[in-house]
């Protein structure tokens, strides 16, 4: 992440009451909630099928700029959506024959999708109360879904899907709508298993209860990124230059770790040998030297590689050569020098390639580093909600790692590089309500539970909230995830030092102290 990136975002309504306008940017996740207490919880309830397709009868459709047809897959039938190339926000409503759902017992909706075509397509679901006008009485979510590609869209109540002064009445659900947000072109997916299901809240007490868990350590403590830097195009075309007494007021402050982004592509030639420029590389080792010489871990990544993400099968070569290079001039450095393989694979390199090139790069970089400590993260932008299809090799020095920006309208709110929709989230807060609070717990729920399912570690190598948003809910929001992830012993770098996102001002000498203490314990 970093304060140019370009992604897709979701939309906002623009004083337009179309009821199907909403969006939040964030990626769906979903899994059980922290169990608030040792107290046996109770059974929950069996999950209901608002309609899985098999009961034509059961539901009405009403394309809009779109085609449904129900078709089979996988022995049952599911309902296959072809939306209009020119079409703003195609898609199709789908209501119960019976009026209404009542969703009182359930904690969220969720979806499966199904992507056949060879590029990658965002779904929306729009959960829907009577009256609803793109803020109010709504939930949505989305999903990035690769190409060929399966994923869980989940819509979880009473979180951070439109106004939150206005909650959706789970008791009058009255319709679902599956839909694109300005697709720009024509997409066809399949969409099935709408159901509506509440949460194992014993599901937890299992995982922190796993011995596995006991043993986990998050080796990374409380870090920062040093972002803006080193994978620019070119140091200080950013705003940022690596200075040595950074790595004094990080190691000062009290952080634990450094994670330093570089854009080795954009350094190294483009045809074999892919030799890396001498000059840069001497750059990048006095970064790790002031790291390591302050007793700091250091995690460096290759960043902002996008001719992978491009063009994932020409650049494999490239890709292995340059980590090639990297881990044989680091084959001595300490132990606390972790590599990072590849910061947010996403676009073309889906997971499928991403999965091959890493069963590669691993084994390659264990021929000089042989148990030096490799991060590596899903394809769908380093996503939570795509972990499930990271498929790590056998090796016991692997870590996984996922990003976290939700709620995206919060924190990407006044943030360029999205889009113009970004100006109409100017001034969302981020009030840490118990609604709210739930939405992070089960987003970090999901990767702990990950972990201990793999028996593997999880770092959260990114995360932050844009300076656009006010001061008070930027920190009360990073105090909340920071937390909250070092209890499930998850080791964190905030994204970012001294940028759009930053802890510090350069400008100033100082530390943005209200957000530098939520990012370190409290006292």
């Amino acid at each position: 992440m970093y304060a140019r990136k370009h992604r897709t975002c979701l939309f906002q309504p623009h004083g337009l009451t179309v009821l199907w306008r909403i969006l939040s940017g964030a990626v769906a996740l979903a899994v059980a909630a922290l169990a608030q207490s040792t107290a046996p919880a109770a059974e929950p309830a069996a999950p209901l099928v608002m309609t899985d397709f098999e009961n034509p009868g059961a539901v009405e459709l009403d394309p809009i700029q779109a085609r449904a047809n129900v078709v089979t897959l996988d022995g049952g039938h599911a309902l296959e959506i072809t939306t209009e190339a020119k079409a703003q926000y195609p898609g199709v409503v789908i209501k119960p024959r019976e009026k209404k759902w009542n969703l009182e017992k359930f904690d969220e909706v969720r979806m499966d999708v199904h992507n056949p075509q060879d590029t990658p397509v965002r779904v929306l679901l729009s959960i829907n109360n009577p009256g609803a006008d793109g803020r109010k009485h709504c939930n949505t979510e989305s999903v990035n879904v690769p190409p060929r590609g399966r994923a869980t869209l989940v819509v979880p109540f009473g979180t951070w899907h439109g106004d939150p002064n206005h909650p959706i009445d789970q008791s009058n659900v009255v319709s679902v709508m599956v839909l694109l947000d300005r697709a720009g072109r024509s997409h066809r997916f399949v969409v099935d298993n709408i159901r509506a299901v509440p949460f194992d809240r014993n599901q937890m007490d299992k995982i922190f209860a796993d011995p596995f868990f006991g043993k986990l350590k998050p080796v990374l403590g409380r870090g920062v990124n040093l972002g803006n830097a080193l994978e620019a195009p070119k140091e200080g075309a950013w705003g940022v230059v690596l200075k040595a007494e950074y790595f004094d007021l990080i190691r000062s402050a009290g952080f634990d770790s450094v994670r330093i982004p570089v854009r080795w592509s954009a350094h190294a030639e483009t045809s074999p040998p892919y030799r890396i420029a001498p000059e840069f590389f001497a750059r990048v080792d006095w970064a790790i030297d002031q790291a390591l010489s302050r007793q700091l871990h250091v995690v460096v990544n290759m960043h902002h590689y996008d001719g992978i993400m491009k063009e994932p099968d020409e650049h494999r070569a490239r890709f292995l050569a340059l980590w090639e290079q990297i881990a044989g001039r680091y084959k001595k450095r300490p132990a606390a020098l972790w590599f990072e393989l590849l910061n947010e694979p996403h676009d073309k390199l889906s997971a499928e390639k991403w999965n091959r090139i890493l069963a590669d790069a691993v084994p390659l970089i264990r021929r000089s580093n042989p148990t030096r400590k490799i991060v590596v993260g899903p394809a769908g932008w380093n996503s939570i909600g795509q972990i499930d299809n990271l498929k790590l090799p056998d090796d016991e020095n692997l870590v996984a790692t996922f990003h976290y920006y939700s709620p995206f309208e919060f924190t990407h709110q006044g943030a360029s590089w999205v889009g113009g929709n970004s100006r109409a989230w100017l001034g969302t807060k981020w009030t840490g309500t118990k609604a709210q609070k739930h939405a992070v717990r089960r987003d970090l729920d999901k990767a702990v539970t990950w972990a201990v399912k793999h028996r593997r570690p999880i770092f959260l190598g990114e995360f932050g909230a844009y300076s656009k948003a006010d001061l008070d809910s930027r920190a009360r929001w990073t105090r909340f995830v920071a937390d909250e992830a070092i209890r499930r012993k998850i080791s964190f770098a905030y994204w970012e030092f001294c940028a759009g996102f930053g802890v510090y001002d350069p400008r100033r000498g100082q530390w943005l102290e209200p957000i530098k203490k939520a990012l370190l314990p409290s006292e």
